[in-house]
């Protein structure tokens, strides 16, 4: 395969990877968790192609002075999209993680107060608090964005 055959498809894989991750921005806002597990791995499959075209294009052989300059401004525009695209999706990312990390903390919280609050009955059958404090349970975060 060419260098402008290759530098054409690594330009529609680019193009395709910036749809996806941003759909995936829109679903991530509009909380549709359902259907992001399918774009996911549609966008595994773009990045390995990508990867992959990208090392391609990075092998000895025709020179890449012989492909247009027309294609090749365009491959340029479209990979700084795709920074810009790739940008955006770690912040959303991130801002999800850290939303998780919070809703988890609280959940933790809310079950170690009521666990310290009421641990059973006396002998005329009032509620009593623990003498003792609550037990720590480990919780673990999944920390890959």
């Amino acid at each position: 395969m060419d260098k402008t055959t290759r530098m054409t498809e690594l330009l529609a894989i680019t193009s395709q990877l910036i749809s996806c991750m941003e759909r995936e921005l829109e679903l991530m806002r509009s909380l549709k968790p359902t259907e992001l597990k399918q774009l996911q791995m549609d966008k595994v499959a773009l990045a390995d192609a990508y990867q992959a075209f990208t090392l391609a294009l990075r092998e000895p052989g025709e020179d890449i002075s012989n492909v247009s300059a027309a294609l090749r401004d365009e491959l340029t525009e479209a990979t700084e999209r795709f920074q810009t695209a790739v940008q955006d999706n770690l912040r959303a990312l991130k801002a999800m993680r850290d939303v998780n990390e919070r809703v988890m903390r609280a959940v933790v919280q809310a079950l170690d107060d009521k666990r310290a609050a009421v641990t059973g009955y006396n002998n005329r059958g009032s509620a009593t608090k623990s003498r003792r404090q609550a037990a720590a349970c480990p919780v673990a975060v999944q920390q890959r964005a």
